[in-house]
């Protein structure tokens, strides 16, 4: 039974392996695909969009796999020129990268988001209009219903990430487009900016057809801004630029023919348009021809062209070409059809001023630059309340260590006070044992006077302790510890010998206090229990002569004395009896 449930084990781990290893490899091996395609997009981008459309949707599972997913599918729909209007390719993109990407993962997701939102207001303003009709007001509200203020927003966005971005040439793309809603807006000179920091971009990183192309640009807002001079500069710049990329000259070509029939005199006008009159042309080159042509008289050559454009066109050619045909027919004395195209264009021209004002494109770099300034006062603000945290906390810090230091040096001034009461007691103290030394020192003096008359063991006793009390008496006096070598003998005979020393003190006591001790004999009290009192004499207590003499009878011996010297049951403390009848009988024994 151990050994099935032990190989079933075996085989469920086998198998959790196998899948997690299988699952490694496919997803290592979705990732090789988007290496791919990433590794395609710029040189390649019809490969590109292939690889990624042949990866399943079930093997992209996972967050941040879909957004990446997400976002390199979008560029290569761009790429290939497939404008789409809806989010449903980039939105895990958006959903993911906007909070959790890198900057660039960021600025890829905010461009191409920016550029979903044109296409759906370009789709918008494409929608076939004649230049004389009359666009309905639910057309119209139809037109950059927000998505142009969108796009600017996403662009801002973008570019607000110039600092942290290595994909220079996506920012350059961005500025670009960017400079496209500025033109919407009648902007000229950000317009211009956003092209100059675009061509400046792509200069750097070696995309000259680009950089030509933003330059033209550039050229076209000098134009419309009237600014000759700058025009002039900027041409003169492009033309060498051209010279090195000849492929570029058609970019150029534009700017240097809305340049001539704005600036030129007639002749270099007439001479401009006869010379590239037979040249393939956009619809713009076109409605420059004709208003050249119109500028110089020549109304005939100016229909001509006319004729051959394409009147199903955007409200903005609409505009174009109605202001074009209004000079043509002022000229030709047509003036009731002047007038009457006059009456459209300014219709036209008034709806598309109030549409414009009435959604969020016109105010968006405002309102944005407005949003910047909010977060930037937020950082102040947040900057100044963390300053002051910090400042407060240091202050917290500086006034505790500041506490701290006045409350430990007045404990060690109170503990230094206590040191001097203590040490001034000590001296007081000191000067009472002297006194008290000196004056036993003087009585056993006296007692050496007499000794004849003691016992040699007395004698003896009075000598020892008056060498004792002169040496510990001179190191007092001189502060020199050699002097109380004596002393310090007699301190470890304490110690060691207690019968000697306990002997020694009752002798003592005898040649200085004889009655006393007679009393003590007289009650019928042995040497022992003499030396016993004695030590109470010399003043320790109950509970010291107990520590120091070590003995089990201890408080049967103090019983036994108690009974001989008839002291009652109301005397407790009988070290203070014992010293005070020593006095008493020391007093009596002076007044005879």
């Amino acid at each position: 039974m151990e050994k099935r449930f032990i190989l079933y084990i075996g085989r469920l781990v086998l198998m959790l392996t196998l899948l997690t290893t299988a699952g490694c490899n496919h997803r290592s091996a979705v990732d090789k695909k988007m290496d791919m395609a990433d590794s395609l997009m710029t040189s390649k981008p019809d490969s590109a969009l292939a690889i990624l459309e042949g990866i399943p949707a079930s093997d992209i599972n996972g967050k941040e796999t879909s957004a990446r997913y997400a976002l390199l599918k979008s560029m290569a729909l761009d790429k290939n020129y497939v404008d789409t209007t809806t989010f449903d390719v980039l939105q895990p993109a958006i959903d993911y990268y906007i909070e959790n990407g890198t900057p660039d993962e960021q600025l890829r997701t905010y461009y191409y988001q920016g550029r979903i939102y044109l296409n759906r207001s370009t789709k918008q303003e494409q929608k076939p209009m004649l230049a004389w009709a009359m666009p309905c007001k639910e057309e119209e509200d139809e037109v950059n219903k927000g998505d142009d203020a969108a796009a600017m927003q996403c662009f801002m966005n973008a570019i607000d990430l110039k600092q942290k971005v290595t994909d220079s040439l996506l920012l350059a793309h961005t500025l670009v487009a960017q400079g496209t809603l500025y033109l919407k807006q009648y902007k000229v000179r950000e317009f211009i900016h956003s092209n100059m920091e675009a061509m400046r971009i792509y200069g750097a990183i070696g995309k000259k057809m680009l950089e030509i192309k933003s330059c033209s640009n550039a050229i076209d807002g000098f134009i419309i801004a009237d600014d000759k001079f700058a025009a002039d500069s900027l041409i003169s710049i492009c033309s060498g630029l051209v010279k090195e990329n000849t492929e570029g000259e058609a970019y150029l070509f534009s700017s240097l023919l809305s340049y001539i029939v704005t600036f030129g005199k007639p002749e270099e006008i007439r001479a401009f348009l006869d010379e590239h009159q037979d040249v393939e042309m956009s619809k713009d080159d076109a409605m420059d021809f004709v208003y050249g042509y119109s500028r110089i008289g020549e109304y005939d050559k100016a229909e001509k062209v006319l004729s051959g454009i394409n009147i199903d066109c955007s409200i903005l050619d609409s505009l174009k070409l109605a202001s074009v045909e209004i000079d043509i027919f002022e000229q030709q004395g047509n003036y009731e059809l002047a007038l009457k195209r006059y009456k459209d264009f300014s219709a036209m021209l008034g709806r598309y001023q109030s549409n414009l004002l009435s959604h969020d494109l016109l105010f968006s770099d405002k309102k944005h630059q407005l949003e910047i300034e909010k977060l930037m006062e937020i950082k102040e603000r947040d900057r100044i309340i963390w300053i002051t945290l910090c400042g407060i906390f240091s202050l917290v810090i500086l006034v505790s260590l500041l506490y701290y230091r006045s409350y430990h040096n007045k404990t060690k001034r109170i503990l230094a006070e206590k040191d001097n009461e203590n040490l001034r007691l000590e001296q007081a103290n000191l000067k009472l044992e002297i006194a008290q030394l000196e004056g036993e020192r003087d009585n056993l003096k006296e007692l050496q006077k007499v000794q004849s008359e003691l016992a040699a063991p007395i004698q003896d006793v009075i000598n020892n302790r008056l060498d004792m009390l002169n040496a510990l008496l001179a190191k007092e006096i001189t502060h020199n510890e050699s002097y109380a070598e004596p002393y310090n003998k007699w301190i470890e005979t304490v110690h060691n010998d207690k019968k000697q020393f306990m002997d020694s003190t009752r002798l003592a006591f005898k040649a200085s206090h004889p009655k006393f001790m007679e009393y003590l004999e007289h009650h019928g009290l042995s040497n022992d229990e003499i030396n016993y009192l004695c030590l109470y004499a010399i003043g320790l207590r109950g509970k010291e002569v107990g520590e120091y003499i070590q003995m089990k009878r201890h408080y049967v011996i103090s019983h036994e004395i108690r009974l001989k010297l008839g002291i009652n049951e109301h005397e407790t403390n009988l070290g203070l009896y014992i010293r005070r009848l020593m006095t008493q009988i020391s007093e009596v024994v002076k007044r005879r």
